[in-house]
């Protein structure tokens, strides 16, 4: 995340929710989670905790993603002429 001296965010125009999770879990994996893995603050299930979580956050954020885009009338792979019935 690239903050300006007038503290307005450099982002894309089309921000979705992939995009937003994305770069909050970069956010809290550099500011949090890899120093207290370098520090050995976390035991092995801590971690896989962690990684489901992600997961778990990244499945969330695909389907709130799906969701934006059929409320925009973007077509997915799998339209077809019956998909709306």
């Amino acid at each position: 995340m690239n903050i300006q001296d007038n503290h307005l965010f450099d982002m894309p125009e089309n921000i979705d929710a992939e995009y937003v999770m994305s770069q909050g879990m970069n956010a809290i994996w550099d500011m949090c989670i890899e120093p207290m893995i370098e520090q050995g603050k976390l035991s092995d299930e801590e971690r896989g905790l962690i990684s489901v979580i992600g997961i778990t956050f990244k499945l969330v954020a695909h389907k709130a993603k799906c969701y934006e885009d059929s409320q925009e009338g973007v077509p997915t792979t799998t339209d077809n002429d019956f998909s709306r019935n």
